[in-house]
């Protein structure tokens, strides 16, 4: 027997539903093109300015120094750590609360990710996962709002704290820590929760529905911050076991990390901040060894990031696994 009534056909693209699919699809391929030529020539430069830099890069002494090698990895281990008590909490605080493993082994798998462009297979990887456990996704996106709201603010808050070992003048000094309770201010659910709905509608995402009390994200600022001067104490201690640059560096150090992973984030075209974030360091660090030598150290860093970045992921999903195997609730 057939079904009364003609079957619906879906929109040809030449349908006034088909044709703003199709000029969507055209955007976004015309906005591949442009980012993978950014990124390519990006890349192009920097590689341009170590060859041009390459007889300063052989001719500097180079050390080799195993202790702060190790402090290194235990700092940047450590920062990943954190990262994951922070996602744990605030899935709690956005009530979808989880056990510490399975959401710490999901966060890891979900930042592998990381250098795709644009970032949103992060984002998009993390909810599907977190589905699967049996979270909701309005509660597990509202907390990746946050998690990247206060990533950021913490970011500023802790160059704001940092920035007179940068440039110190009075007048930048007095704006920067002014600037302090304002970013905390800016995290208040009742400005947060209008200012985050409506950058999620000009992104074309649902709104935030949820809101975190203004007490635990307070709390968690203060944390991220901590978070960001033990990742900053990493970058140094492998500066320190390269280049053997002095502890009088180490704030410098902290506040160049913090602030390129701003600058990474603002220019989101570019895979996890790739080539920006090392111009931000080169620029930062200039004036304590030569610029072919710091380009050096951050690409370095970036290899060394990324390895610790791999470690924590096999070490949070080998942690999650084993309990799993085990029977024991994680």
């Amino acid at each position: 027997m057939k079904a009364s009534g003609s079957a619906p056909t879906s929109p040809s693209p030449t349908s006034p539903a088909g044709a703003p699919r199709s000029r969507r699809r055209g955007r976004r391929f015309v906005l591949r093109i442009v980012q993978l030529a950014l990124v390519a020539a990006t890349l192009y430069f920097l590689a341009a300015y170590l060859l041009r830099s390459w007889s300063t890069i052989t001719a500097y002494a180079w050390s080799f120094d195993p202790k702060w090698l190790v402090l290194s990895a235990a700092a940047f281990l450590v920062f990943y750590l954190s990262q994951t008590v922070s996602w744990w909490y605030l899935l709690r605080g956005c009530g979808a609360p989880s056990p510490f493993w399975p959401a710490a082994a999901t966060w890891a798998k979900s930042i592998l990710a990381r250098y795709v462009p644009g970032n949103v297979f992060m984002f998009v990887g993390r909810a599907w996962m977190s589905h699967a456990q049996g979270l909701p996704v309005e509660r597990v996106s509202a907390a990746m709002v946050y998690e990247q709201a206060i990533g950021l603010c913490s970011a500023l808050i802790t160059v704001a704290v940092l920035f007179p070992f940068w440039e110190y003048r009075p007048g930048t000094t007095a704006l920067s820590l002014i600037a302090i309770p304002v970013f905390v201010a800016l995290m208040h659910p009742r400005l947060f929760g209008p200012l985050a709905s409506r950058l999620l509608r000009l992104l074309h995402r649902p709104p935030l529905d949820v809101t975190v009390a203004f007490r635990s994200v307070v709390g968690l600022l203060a944390f991220f911050v901590l978070a960001w001067l033990v990742a900053g104490a990493g970058a140094w201690s492998l500066a320190r076991a390269v280049t053997g640059i002095g502890v009088d560096a180490l704030p410098l150090v902290v506040v160049a990390y913090a602030f390129a992973y701003v600058v990474g984030m603002a220019a989101f075209i570019f895979p996890s901040g790739i080539g920006v974030r090392e111009a931000v360091l080169t620029a930062s660090l200039s004036g304590h060894l030569p610029a072919g030598v710091v380009l050096a150290w951050a690409v370095l860093l970036r290899l060394w990031v990324t390895a610790m970045e791999l470690a924590f992921v096999g070490l949070a999903v080998g942690v999650e696994l084993l309990l799993r195997r085990r029977g024991r609730e994680p």
